[in-house]
């Protein structure tokens, strides 16, 4: 009978066949659970180290929705619920501009929809007190918000049965309520 060479791949496999006949720690199974346990942790093994599939790149980045005081919107026009029967006035903390509550409108959504930021209403909701001017807004009922050259609110005044109430930005960035 002629001999024939193996090649290196069936001695390898030769190898890994037999390699589970001389693990001693697994005398008491029979050779073929002992085949079993090593294919299961060469599988494991495998699965371990198998590349991830690659995430696809992100196109849009992710917004922040925090805004600091020295934030500037990035409209410097205002449109939209403008009262033009008085004209702005100007004073040593910015511009103000009236506006006026639409049916079913918040103060938040007053300022999203004229690119001011939201989070200033939650700073001024913090000092509003119990009679909760900000809160109870009414539709026409006027509010005039004051911005400075950069386009921070510097200040908000809403008319109420009781007068004025006027939220001032404090230098620290909170607001501060005056009757």
């Amino acid at each position: 009978m002629p001999v024939t060479k193996a090649s290196p791949a069936s001695k390898w496999f030769n190898w890994l066949w037999h390699l589970a006949d001389s693990a001693r720690w697994m005398d008491p199974l029979p050779s073929f659970h002992r085949r079993g346990i090593i294919l299961a942790g060469a599988l494991v093994l495998l699965a371990f180290l198998w590349p991830s599939p690659r995430q696809p790149e992100q196109t849009e980045r992710p917004v922040n929705v925090e805004r600091t005081t020295t934030d500037v919107p990035l409209q410097a026009e205002l449109s939209g619920r403008v009262d033009n029967s008085q004209q702005p006035k100007g004073d040593a903390q910015g511009q103000w501009t009236n506006y006026q509550i639409a049916n079913g409108q918040t103060l938040a959504q007053l300022f999203r929809d004229h690119n001011l930021p939201v989070n200033d209403v939650f700073a001024m909701a913090r000092v509003e007190g119990n009679d909760k001017p900000l809160s109870n807004l009414q539709a026409g009922q006027a509010v005039r918000i004051r911005q400075n050259s950069h386009g921070v609110v510097t200040g908000l005044a809403v008319t109420t049965e009781q007068g004025e109430i006027l939220f001032t930005r404090q230098p620290d960035g909170a607001f501060l309520q005056v009757h």
